[in-house]
């Protein structure tokens, strides 16, 4: 992702960059979305996320980047957790000015809290068994906020079912891609080419994350599309991966909740055009 000309002169050697309207959509921002990063030693290294949200008031989000992973390695953490702790030491006002002016006089209720968790490793035995198979280990891959875990209400995962299934398949689309860890199984597995495509644009980056981490970056187009919105190509599989029955009714939650069934019929009525 190309991020735009970050903004300079805010508080001693910070950095804010705005960002665009997919990193809104992903934080469900009403309003700006901004990265706070800090320049030191030449480069700038990001620290955090930061958006307002207003369901019945308005709530200060963030959401933490500091990890292990930046090309320094782990020995730049202490530096960059001083820079957040200091950056947040002052007075409420500033803070909201310097990360956004519009901010400064917004009177917030709460606060929310969207981590990433870095170091999530697939437990799925069949997904397991493949990345050791293919890679030699099971890599961690991150997991950002919005798309996680929940019970599975069917008796049997989809992957473990499916992927067998495939040797003959040119092409597969992932339809709900969650983590992502369906599409990357089956492009390592088989190397071929993986449309996987979800409502929720963090799913998506979900999904680009895992395969930069298991070497299929290649084999993975993913992209956001409400049911079969946004893909024009055929497949010779689908994987339908989608929580149409869990027992959490979030009728505002179009990832969690199929009013109606409605979701399922347009994916079935559909079919005809892309398999």
């Amino acid at each position: 992702m190309r991020l735009p000309a970050p903004s300079i002169g805010r508080a001693d050697g910070y950095v804010v960059v705005a960002l665009g309207e997919v990193a809104g959509r992903a934080f469900k921002s009403n309003d700006k979305t901004v990265l706070l990063g800090y320049r030191y030693k030449g480069k700038i290294y990001p620290l955090s996320i930061h958006f307002l949200r207003e369901d019945r008031e308005t709530r200060f989000g963030h959401s933490t980047l500091l990890l292990g992973s930046y090309g320094d390695g782990p020995a730049i953490n202490p530096v960059l957790r001083s820079a957040l702790e200091r950056f947040f030491a002052r007075d409420g006002k500033s803070i909201l000015r310097d990360l956004e002016p519009s901010w400064e006089n917004v009177s917030l209720k709460d606060h929310v809290d969207c981590r990433i968790d870095w170091r999530m490793k697939p437990t799925l035995k069949v997904a397991v068994d493949l990345c050791r198979e293919v890679l030699h280990e099971v890599p961690e891959i991150p997991l950002f906020p919005g798309v996680y875990p929940y019970n599975n209400p069917y008796v049997e995962n989809l992957l473990e079912v499916g992927l067998p299934e495939l040797g003959n398949a040119r092409s597969v689309l992932v339809l709900g891609s969650g983590s992502g860890l369906d599409a990357v199984c089956i492009a390592m597995k088989y190397k071929i080419p993986v449309h996987a495509t979800d409502i929720n644009p963090i799913a998506i980056a979900n999904t680009k994350a895992a395969a930069r981490r298991c070497s299929v970056e290649g084999h993975v187009c993913s992209y956001a599309s409400d049911a079969f919105t946004d893909i024009c190509e055929k497949f010779d599989s689908i994987f339908f991966q989608a929580p149409l029955a869990t027992g959490d009714k979030n009728l505002t939650d179009a990832n969690r909740y199929d009013f109606d069934g409605a979701l399922l019929r347009r994916v079935f009525a559909g079919l005809r055009d892309h398999l």
